[in-house]
């Protein structure tokens, strides 16, 4: 009897995996219209309408650094027609922030979608031409060194925090409402450095009005090959990076999960999706559910070991 049950579940499942999806799917974006999270969603729901059948349409719900979205597709029915479509900050959130969702909890991983590191930046005025001499003037002025990110908690935030840490010098961060207004301000000096995403930086370091030392994964970037990393640079393992990565609520059925995988994983294999990507400092990925949630959890255990000793409790 249990042996025919079991099968009969599974039958249910290869049913539900071919019949899938029956009405459109929608991937909420948990930002603003306009980022690279943003950008990649509906570069991936246009092809994914043309393999699933049913339009994918891209839905946006900004506000409170990306709980509020992430908690809608928490609460969604486990049907695999609402996914989330988010950045790694919504991994970290609880450690800053009191929200009513946890990632491993309530979310099964389907694939990270892309990665890019996160670079180190500094206005000219500085004064400084590589990571050697960051930390030389970051010793010989102890608190007077600080750094622009996009929000506390994120691994912008992290990764400026922990090179300080690794380097032995002393830089207060200065968190900013997004990577817009971080962006500014560093173009105009009023703060002399920034640990941000690549994609809103490299613009202007082409142009001169910025200068980016490194990146922060142990290999170099390959859109930005001449740009050393800080694991070569001295901070031997410093390793970080930022990703986007499709999730489904917990108890999305796993046939529908490895359906949702190998369409994704398909999408980001074509040339033309990998191009409009990398336009956008953006490198495909399309791994598998396992893998993902093994970075997920890896990611989630550094920065809660960082944010421990950091003292930082949610407000």
């Amino acid at each position: 009897m249990r042996k025919l049950l079991l099968i009969l579940l599974m039958a249910a499942g290869a049913v539900q995996a071919q019949s899938y999806p029956t009405k459109p799917v929608r991937f909420i974006v948990p930002y603003p219209p306009g980022g690279s999270t943003d950008l990649a969603a509906r570069t991936v729901a246009e092809r994914l309408t043309q393999s699933l059948g049913q339009q994918v349409l891209v839905e946006n719900r900004g506000g409170a650094a990306g709980a509020i979205g992430t908690t809608e597709v928490a609460r969604a029915a486990p049907d695999g027609h609402t996914l989330l479509f988010a950045a790694d900050t919504v991994i970290t959130l609880h450690l800053v922030a009191k929200v009513p969702f946890d990632i491993q909890r309530d979310f099964t991983p389907i694939t990270m979608v892309t990665i890019q590191p996160i670079a180190v930046a500094v206005h000219p005025s500085l004064g400084v031409n590589n990571v050697k001499e960051l930390i030389a003037y970051g010793k010989r002025n102890p608190g007077k060194l600080s750094f622009a990110h996009s929000g506390t908690g994120t691994g912008q935030h992290f990764s400026g925090v922990l090179l300080g840490k690794m380097a032995g010098i002393e830089i207060v961060d200065v968190p900013y409402k997004g990577g817009g207004p971080a962006v500014q301000d560093l173009l105009g000096g009023q703060v002399p450095m920034a640990v941000m995403g690549s994609t809103p930086l490299i613009p202007h370091h082409k142009a001169g009005r910025i200068r980016i030392l490194a990146f922060t994964t142990q290999q170099r970037f390959p859109a930005m090959p001449d740009i050393p990393t800080l694991h070569e640079s001295g901070l031997t393992g410093f390793d970080t990076s930022q990703w986007l990565g499709l999730l489904a609520p917990k108890g999305t059925a796993p046939e529908v999960v490895s359906k949702l995988h190998a369409e994704t994983a398909k999408v980001l294999a074509m040339p033309d999706v990998r191009q409009r990507l990398e336009q956008a400092a953006l490198q495909a990925v399309g791994n598998t559910p396992s893998e993902f949630k093994a970075q997920i959890e890896a990611d989630n255990a550094r920065w809660t070991k960082l944010a421990l000793e950091l003292g930082m409790k949610p407000q």
